[in-house]
């Protein structure tokens, strides 16, 4: 019964990340809020799938607190973190 409840826990938790980080999407742009840091990447990315695949990627760009309610945010390149971050000034 543990393992069930566990499990129901888990998942959900992974779901509510999953629509939390979607409120942060721009167009073009896909969040994921990871250890309350918000990720960004270019919709349909190669650094997209390999996030998904692979977790955070070696090299990495970083804002501090320049995010949304005050987030870091980061990304793969730096090109999109700019490009997000701009987005967000509209």
């Amino acid at each position: 019964m543990k393992k069930i409840t566990l499990s129901a826990m888990l998942l959900a938790s992974l779901f509510a990340g999953s629509v939390a980080a979607s409120e942060f999407n721009k167009p073009g742009f896909v969040t994921e809020v990871e250890d309350g840091r918000l990720w960004v990447f270019r919709e349909d990315s190669q650094e997209l799938k390999d996030f998904k695949e692979h977790g955070e990627p070696a090299k990495q760009f970083t804002e501090i607190g320049t995010g949304p309610n005050g987030m870091t945010v980061k990304a793969a390149d730096e090109q999109s973190l700019k490009d997000y971050l701009q987005l967000l000034k509209k």
